[in-house]
């Protein structure tokens, strides 16, 4: 517990507001730590004071679950061991809940509940055994959190799952609802005769009931967090395998069983369970692995122990997937699988320790995939994906260090971003190469094997590695996971006949986060080599300070091209010099390795957003240059970033002629690309989707037209129902055609919630002002009557960026309604309502996001992502003054 007193006390106090007992109502002015605000959250201070209260405690759950109610029955038996006579009443979390009645060894007692907590008095509680029972209903959820109810619009099947992170279990049962109080659970469900339930262990006994139910009897569990606790019930197609031993079943509901894979889930799952018992040196503990795909799921996917819950909309396709498709779905697979070991049979203490667990569980992905998978452009995904993740994240206002304080549970999320996972992973990922890889494993392994079914802090992870490497890492830590920023490295070297004969890697850091660290790296060095660039040397060094001098590197052959971080080792960002950029300039395509490829492009586009290059220019290098690569990664990157120059176009205030011969061109190259790329390849599915979003002139459009009626055929493109969507939003934001009967014509044939939220995604994105007022009205003054999927599907489609007129128009009262938003309290529709906030360059823009942010209060769902507009909006603007500068 020792980092959570370091940021609790008065801190937490001010955030979180305190209260008396709670059996007396008292002012929130009130300050003692051992009393709580009858507020929908749970402080760090709180949580301290209980785990002091609770020597130990188990549940015994029985719910009814129907498929026609709105809200669900339950009774849970509570055997808990208390470590002292309490002096203040024991909380016991339930929100939005009806409680009907509370027992303690038998005996019925008052209780007080107002909303968020059963509070008991000390009276009924001395120290030693109890046994509590609460008897409850609560309504099902729509939001994707506590017990979520969805129903399938094409056949009228409910199916009901459950995601807890951080602090929503109390909204299926009432319990101590903090990660250090890890229990048992024994599970008892009445539900309907033809549903599947699921939890942490396999059914010992079903019972036929005479009234078409079933009565379902779980077996004991295995002790961990109430947070990853899954209940998850429905009519779900199942199928089953086995990974050597360990019983395999993978869920779906019937109307997208179809579209499920089940021999690719089985094969990476087993894979996956392959690498992890070997490397971890410790079997699977929970005898069971269920994963279960859902809809309306909030996240992509979430490790409840031995039943896994996945995004349906991102991991299943309807049509065929890319290998990079397929490699996302095997990455996100063994992310969760990680998570049975780090975090689940080892858990954080307090939610201050949600980015180790995350960023383990991102960088062992990766890992397990590279060393026992059928992919071998693992670490080229991750550059792509974590890595560019984490250096956005990391230059953002809203950065901070990799571990923070984390004072109550509404913040918990707050800093659930590209740092908590994409920065935290990729700082793992070079600990092999700092301490060694075997000697990494197996600190690893002997953390989880001390920790095992317990509670632990960052120390005692960090303990663990440098005692295996025999190395300190006091300093390390203290440099890469406690002081926040990106730093930047560039190298500066002499040759003399041919050969290097000094070198330097220089290191600069942000004014802001100033902190020089110390990291290993590899000099790629290349040179032309006939009609190929090939690298003729690697250097890695371990640089430190501002300045390393690198005397390995003297005598190597003089670079044409210098790569800083060859083959992605280290988290830095680099600058190249003149001379390479020259050569890359000229011979990009002449590279032989793919992944420096990759990575010397994103270095370009970077210098694009760093206001070192013109816009115009990279997009006239990109369309000179791109045609010709090969590699799926590289035309991946390009692709999007294409897609990004685009919006910036918008964006830029260009004179109209130039924008519109910009967009011509792009728009030109996508369909070029499109219709060159080999017949079915990922590198055609690639530039489809970025033709849909690249398109604007009569003729683009007309040829969407065609795709969609089978009038235009492109071998081996099959324009699927997954695929029609974005043909249709792209005419729904043209105006183009009868683009109103499309949406009409395509949900007769479609009619799925997938497609719905199409639907709506299509309308939001319209540029009429009758389309956004509506819209904008639905989500600020109608948001009951729609599930939260469904405003985040207009959310994110209202105002695109060559509607920023329109934007402007309603920027007034989208400011205004920011108080009203944050006062809800509730953090997905905080989330999702930031969604409409755009990047906007001009001085009026940056100053309504200025003028809003004064406002200190904002929930950090919303405020952050303000403040990150207002900066993104900055960067912006310099973007245009350099590419005035260049071409006045």
């Amino acid at each position: 517990m020792k980092n959570r007193f370091t940021f609790a006390g008065i801190a937490a106090c001010v955030l979180a507001g305190t209260i008396a007992s709670a059996t007396v109502a008292a002012p929130d002015t009130a300050a003692s730590i051992t009393d709580r605000t009858n507020r929908p959250l749970l402080t760090a201070e709180y949580a301290e004071l209980r785990r002091q209260q609770i020597a130990d405690v188990d549940y015994r759950i029985e719910v009814a679950l129907d498929n026609k109610s709105e809200s669900f029955s339950g009774r849970v038996v509570a055997d808990v061991t208390l470590a002292r006579d309490l002096a203040k009443p024991l909380t016991i979390d339930f929100a939005d809940g009806k409680v009907k009645k509370v027992t303690v060894d038998g005996n019925p007692v008052t209780y007080e509940y107002e909303g968020n907590f059963i509070a008991l008095a000390p009276d009924n509680l001395g120290k030693g055994k109890h046994t509590i029972t609460v008897e409850y209903e609560h309504p099902y959820s729509n939001d994707g959190s506590g017990l979520h109810h969805f129903k399938d619009p094409q056949d009228g099947s409910v199916y009901l799952y459950t995601h807890f992170e951080p602090y929503k279990a109390n909204r299926f049962f009432p319990h101590f609802d903090q990660p250090d109080l890890k229990a048992r659970y024994t599970v008892t469900v009445t539900a309907p005769g033809s549903w599947e339930v699921i939890t942490a262990t396999r059914e010992e006994k079903i019972d036929e009931l005479e009234n078409g139910f079933k009565r379902w009897h779980f077996p004991q569990s295995k002790k961990f967090s109430s947070y990853i606790f899954p209940l998850h019930a429905g009519p779900y197609v199942v199928w089953e395998s086995d990974a050597d031993g360990i019983p395999l079943r993978l869920f779906a509901r019937k109307t997208m069983s179809e579209y499920v894979k089940p021999e690719d889930w089985f094969k990476f799952t087993s894979e996956s369970f392959d690498f992890f018992q070997k490397y971890f040196d410790i079997p699977y503990a929970f005898e069971k692995y269920d994963q279960v795909i859902v809809p309306d799921f909030t996240i992509g996917a979430m490790e409840n122990v031995a039943a896994v819950t996945f995004n349906e909309r991102y991991y299943v396709s309807r049509g065929s997937k890319t290998q990079a498709q397929r490699q996302r779905l095997a990455n996100v697979i063994a992310h969760e699988m990680a998570h049975m070991w780090f975090g689940d049979l080892v858990t954080m203490e307090w939610w201050n320790g949600l980015w180790l667990k995350e960023s383990f569980a991102t960088y062992m992905a990766s890992l397990a995939l590279a060393e026992n998978s059928e992919f071998d452009d693992v670490w080229q995904n991750f550059y792509l994906g974590s890595k560019q993740w984490a250096y956005g994240s990391d230059q953002l206002p809203t950065t901070h260090p990799i571990e923070v304080p984390v004072p109550n549970t509404d913040e918990a999320f707050s800093n659930f971003d590209g740092i908590t996972y994409g920065k935290g992973g990729s700082v793992l990922n070079q600990l092999p190469y700092y301490l060694g890889k075997e000697a990494f494993r197996e600190g690893v392994s002997n953390y989880l094997k001390e920790f095992s079914y317990g509670n632990a802090e960052l120390s005692d992870f960090m303990n663990a590695l440098g005692k295996a490497a025999g190395k300190n890492l006091d300093q390390w830590t203290q440099r890469w996971l406690y002081k926040a920023g990106l730093n930047t490295i560039s190298v500066q070297y002499q040759c003399s006949n041919n050969k290097i004969s000094e070198l330097t890697i220089e290191q600069t850091a942000p004014k802001q986060y100033p902190t020089l660290r110390s990291q290993k790296v590899q000099l790629g060095i290349y040179r032309m080599q006939g009609d190929k660039v090939a690298r003729v040397a690697k250097v890695p060094v371990i640089y430190s300070g501002a300045r390393t001098a690198v005397k390995d590197a003297v005598g190597m052959p003089c670079p044409q091209i210098l790569n800083p971080n060859d083959e992605d080792w280290a988290y830095v960002k680099t600058r190249l010099d003149g001379k390479s950029v020259a050569t890359i300039n000229q011979h990009i395509n002449d590279i032989e390795s793919p992944f420096t490829r990759l990575m010397l492009w994103q270095s370009l586009f970077d210098s694009v957003t760093d206001a070192q290059l013109p816009l115009t220019d990279w997009i006239d290098f990109a369309l000179k240059s791109a045609g010709s690569e090969s590699d799926i990664n590289v035309i991946r990157l390009i692709s999007k970033n294409l897609q990004s120059a685009r919006n910036y176009l918008y964006r830029l205030g260009l004179p109209t002629s130039l924008r519109e011969e910009q967009l011509q061109a792009i728009e030109t190259f996508a369909w070029q690309q499109l219709n060159s790329a080999p017949a079915g390849s990922d590198a055609q599915k690639t530039w489809f989707h970025a033709f849909t979003e690249l398109a604007s002139s009569e003729q683009a459009l007309q040829h969407a037209s065609e795709l969609l009626d089978g009038k235009r055929i492109i071998e081996g493109l099959d324009i699927d129902k997954d695929r029609s969507w974005p043909l249709i939003a792209l005419l729904n934001r043209h105006l183009y055609g009868d683009y109103e009967q499309r949406i009409a014509d395509q949900l007769k044939k479609d009619n799925t919630d997938r497609a719905r939220n199409a639907a709506i995604a299509s309308r939001a994105g319209r540029p009429t002002e009758a389309a956004k007022k509506e819209w904008l009205e639905n989500i600020l003054d109608k948001r009951d009557q729609f599930k939260l999927s469904q405003i985040k599907a207009a959310a994110g489609n209202l105002f695109p960026a060559e509607q920023l007129h329109l934007y402007r128009e309603f920027a007034p009262r989208m400011f205004d309604a920011v108080p009203k938003v944050s006062d809800t309290g509730d953090t997905l529709y905080n989330k999702a309502y930031a969604m409409l906030f755009p990047i906007a360059c001009s001085k009026a823009d940056i100053a309504a996001y200025t003028t809003v942010l004064k406002n200190t209060d904002l929930m950090p769902a919303l405020g952050r992502v303000l403040k990150d507009r207002k900066q993104q909006s900055i960067w912006c603007s310099r973007m245009k003054i350099r590419q005035r500068q260049a071409h006045p």
